[in-house]
């Protein structure tokens, strides 16, 4: 038993190692030419058989045939009867002749014998060897019979015997047709040579066809094996379940495909039903806000548009995908508007601390420098003042913004925004009014930041290269239940047209790339529900006022 369980791995490990070791055209090629040659060479066994069997019934059909048209034939009745006129010679030859005419180039030899046994024709065109000696033996041994039937002759090899009767039925001679071994082997070979060449002619064109097919098959693969391929859908299952965004398959039918488990989370948290049962859907039925005509039948992108499925708005992009130039159908990304926004706020809110940081990081070398200065030339004095002056512009500073704005986070950041003032040799002020002495859930110091920093640094943007009074004002007023954050520059205003334009993503007048810092702060005040309004002149300045309902910790918004 162990030895039989032994050969069997062995034998598994050996197919293993073979079927490895093949690539898929190998693998293609060689099983459509084994199952082309399992069919062909049973049919060409059977069919070699039935041939030869054909070919020895067909002989001795053709042998009896002749029996029978010599032995009812009245001129061999009446020439082996002695009825025809003429000498024995003349007769014989009149029978050779008729016998030759019957034949008619069938190459069957005949010997016809009178009722006492002797032969009187001998006709032999094939030269079948001994075949009068052995017609003679078989009419000694048929002689016996009253009659033969078709059986008894189908059972003598090649040959085939008669009896002549006259009129009055009396047994006057007998007739023997036999063919050649050579002929009969012949006519098989021929029959087997032919249906062999059929044979190799099928199984060439079967392995032509099964290296087409695998030519076929290897470039619809990209030229990839299948453990290849299998590796792939692997890497690529473990990828879309580890990306934190949903990812949607539809074919070139619009029908879906594939849904990863951050699509299904998602859509079971938006309330959307049946999303078991979403693959091999109409994604039209899924996500019936998505404009699948133009994506998957003229190729258009679908991108980053806020799309209601269920009970959630998400931003959703759909890309076509193409084979051989042809839309083989798209691939469906989508997050969670909220997600995203909370994103953007976070790098923008961290934009702004870092340029914050980097101004007074800034301030403070160049402070350094002149400190530096003033010890390598030995003035002392004028170090002491001067570092006096810093300490005490820089308590000043910090005393005023740290009474007004007691979160130390968003005080920092203000200090920060006004070195970076001073580095673009703008004047910006926190009004004597502002004041935030409490801490907050909503907004929380991150919003603030957002929304502060965009609207100062748009203020910054405006007075950059104008040319008049730059002053910049932020004036943060708490009241209660409600924070007015104010923003106003001495700047060159805003033009009527493009002030309904100011929040649009992408619009700004500074070219490519800019335009999202505004369109960040309105979505981040509509998701803390509050309201912004600007107001500007060309030549007098922008005001941009945002109001935001306020929450402490533990309350909730009326």
């Amino acid at each position: 038993m162990q030895n039989k369980v032994s050969g069997k791995i062995k034998e598994q490990k050996w197919y293993n190692i073979l079927a490895k070791s093949m690539t898929l055209s190998q693998k293609i090629v060689a099983l459509i030419s084994i199952v082309v040659l399992c069919a062909l060479l049973p049919a060409s066994v059977f069919t070699t058989l039935r041939v030869a069997k054909v070919i020895y019934d067909r002989v001795s059909i053709n042998a009896v045939s002749i029996n029978v048209i010599l032995c009812n034939s009245n001129e061999i009745v009446n020439g082996i009867s002695g009825k025809m006129g003429g000498t024995p010679k003349e007769v014989s030859d009149f029978m050779f002749n008729y016998v030759n005419h019957v034949d008619d180039s069938d190459e069957a030899s005949v010997a016809i014998f009178d009722a006492n046994k002797k032969l009187v024709v001998f006709y032999n065109p094939a030269g079948l060897k001994d075949f009068d000696t052995s017609a003679q033996e078989l009419v000694e041994e048929y002689s016996k019979y009253k009659e033969i039937t078709y059986g008894q002759n189908y059972n003598i090899p090649n040959k085939a015997i008669g009896f002549i009767n006259d009129p009055n039925d009396k047994r006057v001679g007998y007739v023997v047709t036999g063919y050649s071994d050579e002929f009969v082997n012949n006519s098989t070979v021929d029959s087997i040579v032919f249906l062999g060449l059929t044979g190799i002619f099928g199984l060439i064109i079967g392995i032509m066809g099964a290296i087409y097919l695998a030519q076929r098959v290897k470039k619809i693969l990209f030229g990839l094996e299948p453990e290849e391929i299998a590796t792939l859908l692997q890497e690529r299952n473990v990828i879309l379940n580890s990306v934190r965004e949903g990812v949607i398959n539809v074919n070139a039918q619009g029908i879906v495909t594939l849904i990863n488990m951050e699509a299904e989370t998602l859509l079971t948290e938006a309330n959307v039903p049946n999303i078991s049962n979403m693959v091999n859907c109409l994604a039209k039925e899924v996500l019936p806000s998505v404009p699948w005509n133009s994506i998957i039948k003229d190729g258009k992108t679908f991108g980053n548009a806020a799309v209601k499925i269920g009970d959630t708005v998400f931003m959703l992009t759909a890309v076509p995908i193409y084979l051989q130039n042809e839309i083989g159908g798209a691939v469906v990304t989508f997050r969670r508007k909220s997600d995203v926004y909370e994103l953007a706020n976070q790098l923008t809110g961290f934009k702004n601390y870092a340029t914050a940081l980097r101004a007074q990081t800034h301030e403070f070398m160049n402070k350094m420098h002149v400190i530096m200065g003033l010890i390598d030339m030995g003035a002392y004095d004028e170090l002491k003042q001067f570092t006096k002056e810093i300490a005490y512009s820089r308590q000043s500073e910090v005393a005023y913004v740290a009474t007004r704005i007691k979160d130390i986070t968003l005080s920092g950041f203000i200090l920060g925004k006004i070195a970076r003032s001073r580095e673009l040799d703008i004047e910006f002020t926190v009004a004597d009014e502002s004041e935030l002495h409490r801490e907050m859930e909503v907004p929380s110091v991150h919003d603030l930041v957002l929304i502060i920093g965009n609207l100062v640094e748009n203020a910054f943007d405006a007075l950059k290269a104008f040319n008049g009074e730059r002053i910049v004002s932020l004036s943060i007023l708490d009241f209660g239940k409600e924070l007015v954050i104010e923003v106003e520059d001495s700047g060159p205003g805003i033009a009527q047209s493009e002030i309904e334009k100011i929040f649009q993503r992408g619009f700004s007048s500074k070219g490519r790339g800019h335009g999202f810092g505004l369109y960040l702060v309105k979505h981040s005040v509509e998701d803390l529900d509050g309201t912004i309004s600007v107001e500007s002149k060309a030549g007098e300045g922008t005001i941009f006022t945002v109001r935001l309902p306020v929450q402490k910790a533990g309350e909730i918004i009326d």
